[in-house]
């Protein structure tokens, strides 16, 4: 009495795993199976893991070059806030400080913009949608939305929003604009700039 063992393809592929001599031992398998490609012909086995493994590598080189990019965006950011954390204590309204913010964290060449805005009722909208729930928000604005920000400027692709204060209780929101639409995204990392929120946040409390 036979028994049907029923084997899906990730099962063929785990045991092969476990065993990478099995079609040296078994070469008559190859013959009954079908590796003629659309364009291709019949590959060599060899040739066909050589292209894989450039594929790997070239993977691999793409996400090093990535990683060091994001480390020198990084430090350039942690430049910059230190800076600016070091200019807060400097200024004594917040007058001052929106000038000393416009001005230094405006300078990497990806940011268009960057302004502290003092909350107003008119605000109320925004900090509603963009805002409520962790007080960062990174993307794109409607139409209406950037004109409230930036009234004199169209080039605006992607923002980030941070609200100073809690939502119960905002005090003021420091946005930044750039002409980039993949500058800002949800996938950005928030750790140095929820930092630097919270620094501003105690500035603006002892100037109130």
């Amino acid at each position: 009495m036979s028994t049907k063992t029923n084997l899906d393809e990730q099962s063929v592929c785990d045991y092969l795993s476990r065993h990478p001599d099995f079609l040296l031992n078994h070469p008559y398998v190859l013959l009954e199976m079908d590796l003629h490609g659309k364009s291709q012909g019949l590959p060599n086995l060899a040739l066909q893991q050589q292209r894989l493994l450039r594929e790997q590598n070239q993977q691999l080189k793409q996400q090093l070059a990535s990683m060091s990019h994001s480390a020198l965006e990084n430090e350039q950011i942690f430049k910059l806030l230190s800076e600016c954390q070091r200019q807060l204590w400097h200024c004594n309204s917040f007058a001052q400080l929106a000038e000393a913010l416009a001005d230094t964290l405006s300078r990497p060449a990806n940011i268009m913009s960057c302004q502290l805005l003092p909350y107003n009722t008119e605000l109320s909208q925004l900090v509603n949608t963009r805002l409520l729930n962790n007080g960062v928000y990174l993307g794109r604005l409607s139409k209406q939305e950037q004109q409230q920000l930036w009234p004199d400027n169209d080039h605006v692709r992607s923002v980030a929003l941070y609200l100073i204060g809690g939502s119960d209780k905002p005090e003021a929101i420091l946005a930044f604009a750039s002409d980039h639409a993949e500058h800002f995204s949800p996938t950005n990392d928030t750790l140095f700039m929820q930092e630097f929120v919270t620094t501003l946040q105690v500035r603006l409390s002892a100037l109130a």
